[in-house]
């Protein structure tokens, strides 16, 4: 038995409820109302089924490698797909991490190919972006990222003490702020000793100022826990100062001088 409400197909017990309701449904408020939360279900359904779909095949998955990344068998991704399983909070949850992932990892590649085009050694293999970037503007878009690459990260004092003299600290400032990246800038800038010139040492005192309380990280918010106590007990006065969970030092960063 089935019955064609819109665009909707109902079949079986979802069928059966909806023709009782347009058999009878005056004077049956209850049988209404049952009808209307199968069809709302049911379209909830058939959205679920696309969002499934539509994330396997733009990340050019095969059945078998989307369910192992979902962590599922591959018969139970197929009835998902047709709508028989329910996506459930938990598969939506890494749907939503994996597809993170792979947009952290094409930012990585860009601020590679950008770190390489400023003349970074450490990239000096990988290849060019087509135009050079700003430094000020690829130094907070690095910083806005909640997970980079270490690499990249660790680059930073590097893009700072390189390119000091085309940095526009006020607007720095005043974009770390907006974003609440004060904490990353300043440690950063101090990192990279650019609070040895007066340009610098303007804007680490108002960054100072703005201090958030709020322990932070460096880019690396998918911090697993145990690092965090780890890192709690071995940072560095700098990054216990801005109130950062980093182990990154000077002396460790080879290509920042």
């Amino acid at each position: 038995m089935q019955w064609a409400i819109g665009s909707v197909v109902l079949s079986g017990d979802r069928a059966r409820a909806a023709g009782l309701w347009v058999a009878g449904w005056a004077g049956r408020p209850a049988l209404f109302c049952a009808a209307h939360v199968i069809l709302h279900a049911n379209l909830v359904n058939e959205a679920h089924v696309a969002d499934v779909l539509r994330w396997r095949k733009r990340k050019g998955l095969t059945q078998v490698d989307a369910a192992s990344l979902l962590g599922v068998s591959q018969p139970y991704l197929s009835l998902l797909e047709k709508g028989v399983r329910p996506l459930t909070a938990e598969l939506r949850n890494r749907m939503r991490v994996s597809a993170d992932k792979d947009r952290a990892e094409s930012s990585d590649d860009r601020f590679r190919a950008q770190l390489s085009a400023l003349g970074y050694p450490g990239f000096a293999h990988v290849g060019k972006s087509r135009s050079r970037p700003r430094p000020d503007s690829l130094l907070l878009s690095v910083l806005s990222s909640t997970d980079a690459d270490a690499r990249v990260v660790e680059a930073l004092p590097w893009l700072v003490t390189t390119f000091q003299v085309q940095l526009e600290f006020g607007g720095m400032v005043r974009h770390a702020k907006m974003r609440n990246l004060q904490n990353r800038l300043g440690f950063v800038l101090q990192l990279a000793e650019a609070d040895t010139t007066p340009a610098g040492l303007t804007a680490v005192r108002e960054l100072e100022r703005a201090r958030l309380l709020q322990e932070d990280t460096l880019c690396w918010d998918s911090m697993p826990g145990a690092t965090r106590e780890w890192m709690r007990v071995n940072r560095t006065e700098l990054a216990e100062h801005w109130n950062l969970l980093t182990r990154i030092r000077r002396e460790d960063l080879h290509d920042a001088a």
